[in-house]
């Protein structure tokens, strides 16, 4: 099933080129949190999936998603096939988690949900989540909360999760270089001046881009911009690096660190 971001991609306007930082992400899920809270547009698609839903089998995903001001969603997508045998893949809803994140808070909220929809929790075939505790747990996760009263239904570990987890065993090599770059970039972003300074080299450098961007685990999918924006600043970042007499300066430029860089770059790319 697909993933946020690709929705994201679908309702979020394109960036210009050089507002590429950190806040990228929680911008784009604000904005598709924005679009699926306006009253007027959720009615509308919520209508249109429920009336094709109700009485054919569908899967779930769910997922967890916290925007910059800390807020935190429970996102729900959902893949059926209608009544003229198309198949529809959408998110649903998004509703805020005003309470803990624990299996039977989430669950109440998917039950209230089918209640007040008049959803029937036997057409619910399958359920996608994260390996986290709350979603996963076989005593106590969402996973059997739902499997309780949807009793057809089968869980499924989601597939990017698992390359995510999967990207996390990389050689020693490759992991020294993804080391190194998050190295850099706290350096330079997790310092206010070191931010402006690196911004205002980029911009008298004509460079495409002028600020790096944040590595997060928690944000694995973007780790391919975080190394692409790496290796395309490589020169003004060697600069700076080395005014700043930092000792990350000579790994930038070390040809066989960019090598690697490129290639761990492409990598993840590609997943």
């Amino acid at each position: 099933m697909q993933c946020q971001h690709r929705h994201c991609a679908t309702h979020c306007k394109p960036e210009t080129k050089k507002t590429g930082d950190s806040s990228n992400a929680c911008v784009c899920l604000y904005r598709s949190l924005k679009f699926l809270t306006d009253d007027q547009v959720t009615t509308q698609r919520l209508n249109s999936l429920l009336a094709k839903m109700r009485g054919n089998e569908f899967s779930l995903q769910l997922d967890e998603a916290t925007t910059s001001n800390k807020d935190v969603y429970l996102i729900w997508y959902v893949r059926f096939i209608d009544n003229d045998d198309n198949i529809v893949e959408n998110l649903l809803f998004c509703k805020p988690i005003l309470t803990n994140c624990r299996a039977h808070e989430l669950f109440t909220i998917l039950n209230n949900f089918f209640q007040e929809n008049i959803l029937e929790w036997k057409y619910c075939v399958a359920l996608c989540t994260d390996g986290a505790r709350a979603m996963c747990g076989r005593f106590g996760g969402l996973r059997t909360l739902v499997q309780g009263v949807a009793v057809n239904a089968k869980w499924t570990h989601c597939l990017i999760h698992r390359e995510a987890l999967a990207s996390q065993q990389l050689s020693g090599d490759l992991n020294g270089v993804l080391e190194v770059v998050v190295k850099t970039v706290n350096f330079i972003k997790a310092r206010p001046l070191k931010a402006r300074l690196s911004q205002r080299l980029c911009d008298e450098l004509g460079a495409e881009h002028n600020n790096l961007l944040f590595y997060c685990n928690a944000r694995w999918l973007s780790q391919d911009k975080v190394l692409l924006r790496l290796y395309e600043l490589k020169n003004e970042i060697f600069i700076f690096l080395k005014e700043e007499n930092h000792a990350l300066s000579t790994t930038l430029d070390d040809e066989v660190f960019l090598t690697q860089l490129a290639y761990l770059s492409v990598i993840f790319l590609q997943n």
